[in-house]
């Protein structure tokens, strides 16, 4: 089981504040039946310069693994990446240090609240040089809500859609907003996104189970395994994405 997006490296952004907060929740990564990790602390370009954060990175991944020998009881494979903020001039950017060690996959953040400039001409840039964007926990992006098409379109043109495994837990209506986007085929990833041992903490199996128990053991097992084939550099399992339709007033 693979948790794409998470921030555990210790001190670097709003996830783990110091190593012990890391391991603790590295152990709760384990206990979920995770075995492979991409640390993917966040890279907003308009805070902090691309060298400056590659070297923190570097540093708190050292770091984290440092305590990781000396505690010696995790059996978890490891990879590099970053929640990059999107701005117009992503695709100006060299990218390659921020996608995934040994892969073009990309995980990309919008604002929550409003629509940025230009996004498909640079997701479509991004593509073109061969980097494939993930859309970062679709689920909350509010200008996005009432306009399935446009995350179809984009489900359709090879840009992943990863939703967070908290939401579901929780239900609601984000829950159901993520229950539908899985039934269009349109989310192919499911992550933690885990912040904090207990206000975000790494839920990832217990997702998992969820969408087992209320979707289906087959819809389960395409998202993990599209987990791991992300981390292994590989392409996602194909299933193409429904089109939705608008019934009395609501997308079905």
């Amino acid at each position: 089981m693979t948790d794409l997006h998470c921030h555990l490296l210790p001190g670097i952004d709003d996830g783990a504040k110091d190593v012990d907060m890391a391991l603790e929740l590295l152990r709760q990564e384990r206990n979920q039946g995770v075995t492979n990790i991409v640390f993917t602390s966040h890279f907003r370009p308009d805070h902090i310069a691309l060298h400056d954060f590659l070297k923190l990175r570097n540093q708190a991944f050292l770091k984290l693994m440092k305590a990781v020998e000396a505690e010696g009881s995790f059996d978890i494979s490891y990879k590099l990446g970053a929640e990059v903020y999107f701005t117009p001039t992503l695709a100006e950017m060299d990218l390659d240090s921020l996608c995934f060690t040994r892969s073009r996959y990309l995980l990309v953040e919008f604002s929550f609240n409003r629509e940025p400039a230009f996004v498909d001409e640079v997701l479509f840039d991004l593509q073109t040089r061969g980097i494939v964007p993930i859309i970062a926990h679709v689920e909350r992006y509010k200008w996005l809500y009432g306009q399935p098409e446009t995350l179809y379109r984009w489900a359709e043109s090879g840009i992943l859609l990863q939703s967070n495994s908290g939401p579901l837990l929780e239900g609601g209506e984000e829950a159901d907003y993520i229950r539908r986007l899985i039934d269009w085929n349109m989310v192919k990833l499911l992550s933690s996104d885990a912040h904090h041992p207990e206000r975000r903490p790494a839920n990832l199996g217990s997702g998992l189970m969820y969408v087992s128990q209320e979707m289906g053991k087959e819809r389960a097992r395409e998202l993990l395994q599209n987990g791991n084939r992300v981390f292994r550099g590989e392409s996602v399992i194909d299933q193409p994405p429904i089109y939705p339709k608008k019934r009395f007033g609501r997308w079905v």
